[in-house]
């Protein structure tokens, strides 16, 4: 065996002169051969590329084969000769011991010379079958042995090279031991060429070393080159299970955000908890898909140069990537993600990871508060992890600009807002993103919306946000004149909920003999909310406001009760229930204040009808079925009081009659007679109007006139009374004689 020597190189298959699985395996460079292989190429393909490469070379061929069959001849002949000789032999043993004396002849002479040349034969047999000129002994294997045909074939082939050439071998540690690229061209490799340079993946040195030791091979030196990023294109060297793992990274990155121009970032949590669980073949073998997850991306980055990383937690495909279409692939990881995002939430901590996940699953998920979970986990990773960049990168246009929450008419606009569902602890770190992120506008708008939250902090916020641009003014204007500190500790729940029930109770009925008992509850429920240092709970403040603006109204002050439902949809945090109660409750607002006008103010009505409108729409979009009979009850009485004044609308009459005929049927439905009275008198003026027939609606509600209370019994005759003034409806005789 030759003394010659292996160096091992790794992070280098990028310096491949082959640039595609077609291209010829084998190439020629000044003093060097490179053979770059793939995992389909098989040994007629080589044997073709270096047939190729060496050119028309049959007059060597022809004389290496011509010596070589000269010498199998002749050892042929001898042992022929030999054979032959074995019957002369024995005719002069014979001779010599039966017949002796005898006469000696010619033919003896000859006899004998054969008989030496049959002990010269039997001398040399073994030198002729074992020695280094075994070339009859190969003859014979090669008959029975392909192997031993293919590699006298490639010896034949690499006779052509001069030993000093520079053997480059890439991809050579894609395959075991076993196969033939190491059992044939490894081994004749190895065994002629002074210098052979294997470039090979980071984790296969050891096995390498082991495979080309077995060769015989004892000076082996392994070189690991220093990261550097070079062009290339070298997917193709990947074997399927790489090749499988790569589209698993490509699907694990942000590809999947549209009209995204920023760099393509990889998530490897999402990659390995796909890979350990998305496969159906890798599930039941995760202890060993762990170790291989891990090397492809060692690989990726070291030898495959697909990624690189410049910041913590930042991992994205270089240059030399070239990206697959994978659309049906998305679809079937998108509906296994949405299955697990509870899972996946819990599992990731990079922020983009769950920014990926986001898009992945945010068209295909029917509860929005799972969306919002990852949409807060994110902001949350985002601040822990200090990727103050990715809330500029792609924060808005993920969740757009922040409201302005001072503005009402921007609510119908902003209803889906995602600033309107995240939690207080979500807006209050979003708050701090901004801030690092220069989007102080933002900041302001989100502090200004958190305000009544806790008015101490937020307003030492909004000053600090003002003094940050350079508003010093408003900066200081902002600042109340003092604190106002609370002495006492956040109260209990049920301690609020309970001067709530009582304040509420007295003014939804408007008991007028209990109204100043309420009064004292709202003001103890005022003191409760007021009297910490805390952030109060969103619904406390709401409930709050909402029946302090009831007992406005209650008052007549009109103006009072919608500034207090104003603050009501200021309050952050809500969902559409407590929203579009506070728009149905300001519709009746400007109902009442329309009402009252000395002059009839269509404006007001016809904000009273819109807010309604969005009201109607809130509730419905949660499903609400306990309070919607009031809700369409209270929208059929602001059209209905427009109406009085104004022409007939059919088509708002027939909406009226739909909507109120659906609220009946609520009500029959959960066995409850709230509002049942208005509904009732609405569906009858309505019917009246359309001139359809309601006697069956007249004759329930005179059954169920004695039930009423007297708030609604009176709220009955007055929208009655309205009408007959107008003559536009039949009387109802049993109306007729209350009044």
């Amino acid at each position: 065996m030759l003394q010659n020597s292996c160096n091992i190189y790794t992070s280098k298959l990028c310096e491949t002169k082959r640039l595609k699985k077609q291209d010829s395996m084998i190439s020629r460079g000044e003093n060097c051969v490179n053979i770059t292989f793939c995992e389909d190429d098989n040994l007629e393909k080589l044997e073709q590329d270096l047939n190729e490469l060496t050119g028309n070379s049959f007059s060597y061929f022809l004389k290496k084969r011509f010596s070589s069959t000269l010498i199998s001849i002749v050892s042929v002949i001898v042992l022929m000769f030999a054979l032959i000789s074995a019957s002369i032999y024995e005719d002069l043993f014979k001779k010599i011991i039966f017949e002796l004396p005898f006469d000696w002849n010619v033919s003896d002479t000859v006899s004998l010379i054969f008989v030496i040349i049959f002990f010269f034969g039997m001398v040399m047999m073994p030198s002729l079958l074992d020695g280094e000129g075994n070339e009859f002994k190969n003859i014979l294997s090669s008959w029975f042995n392909k192997d031993i045909k293919k590699l006298k074939r490639l010896k034949l082939a690499f006779s052509l090279f001069d030993k000093k050439t520079t053997i480059n071998l890439y991809n050579f540690d894609l395959i075991d031991a076993e196969h033939w690229i190491y059992r044939l061209l490894t081994k004749t490799i190895v065994s002629r060429f002074y210098t052979v340079n294997m470039y090979i993946r980071n984790d296969q040195i050891q096995s390498v070393k082991k495979k080309l030791e077995s060769f015989g091979v004892a000076n082996i030196e392994v070189i690991k080159e220093k990261k550097s990023i070079n062009a290339c294109d070298i997917d193709f060297l990947l074997s399927s299970r790489e090749q499988k793992l790569y589209s698993l990274m490509q699907l694990s990155s942000s590809t999947i955000i549209p009209n995204n121009d920023k760099r393509k970032f990889v998530s490897l949590e999402l990659f390995e908890y796909c890979g350990r669980n998305f496969f159906e073949d890798t599930k039941d073998s995760s202890n060993q898909l762990i170790s291989g997850f891990q090397n492809f991306i060692n690989r990726s980055f070291d030898d495959f140069r697909f990624i690189a990383q410049e910041k913590s937690m930042q991992i994205y495909f270089t240059s030399n990537v070239k990206f697959k279409n994978l659309s049906d692939e998305q679809k079937r990881l998108a509906y296994y993600l949405r299955n697990h995002i509870e899972e996946c939430i819990s599992y990731f901590d990079n922020p983009i990871s769950l920014l990926i996940l986001y898009y992945y699953v945010r068209d295909i998920v029917l509860d929005e508060k799972r969306t919002i979970a990852i949409l807060e986990k994110f902001i949350d990773a985002v601040h822990k992890k200090q990727q103050y960049e990715l809330i500029d990168d792609y924060w808005f246009a993920l969740a757009g600009q922040m409201f302005d929450p001072s503005s009402l008419e921007e609510f119908e606009k902003t209803n889906n807002s995602f600033y309107r569902r995240l939690s207080i602890n979500a807006l209050n770190k979003l708050i701090f993103l901004f801030e690092r992120n220069g989007h102080f506008d933002q900041a302001l708008l989100l502090a200004k919306y958190l305000y009544e939250i806790n008015p101490n902090k937020y307003s030492v916020s909004i000053c600090s946000l003002y003094e940050r641009t350079g508003q010093f003014e408003k900066a200081y204007n902002s600042l109340p004149k003092e604190l106002n500190i609370g002495a006492n500790a956040k109260p209990s729940d049920i301690e609020v909920r309970y001067f709530q029930r009582k304040a509420w109770i007295v003014v939804s009925q408007r008991k007028e003999d209990l109204k100043e008992e309420g009064l004292e509850a709202l003001k103890s429920l005022k003191s409760l909310i007021f009297s910490h240092n805390d952030d109060n709970e969103p619904l406390w403040l709401w409930h709050y406001y909402n029946i302090k603006a009831n007992y406005a109204e209650w008052t007549e002050d009109y103006d009072g009760a919608i500034q207090n439902y104003n603050k009501c949809l200021s309050i952050p945090a809500l969902g559409a229930f407590e929203y579009g109660a506070t728009f149905v409750n300001m519709a009746i607002a400007y109902r009442f204040m329309y009402l009252t006008s000395n002059t009839q103010n269509f404006d007001n009505i016809d904000k009273s009808i819109k807010l309604g409108k969005l009201g109607v729409f809130l509730k419905e979009s949660v499903g609400d079925r306990d309070e919607m009979p009031v809700v369409l009850h209270n929208q059929a009485l602001n059209v209905l009081y427009k109406m009085v004044n104004s022409t007939l609308d059919e088509a708002a009459c027939k909406e009226i009659v739909y909507i109120t005929d659906d609220a009946i049927s609520v009500l029959d439905r959960t066995k409850s007679i709230k509002r049942l009275g208005m509904l009732l008198i609405e569906n009858c003026i309505t019917k009246s109007l359309l001139k359809q027939n309601y006697e069956d609606v007249a004759q329930r509600l005179n059954t169920h006139f004695p039930l009423l209370d007297e708030n609604e019994s009176q709220q009955i005759l007055k929208l009655y009374k309205e009408f007959i003034k107008t003559d536009k409806i039949d009387r109802l005789d049993f109306l007729d004689k209350i009044i």
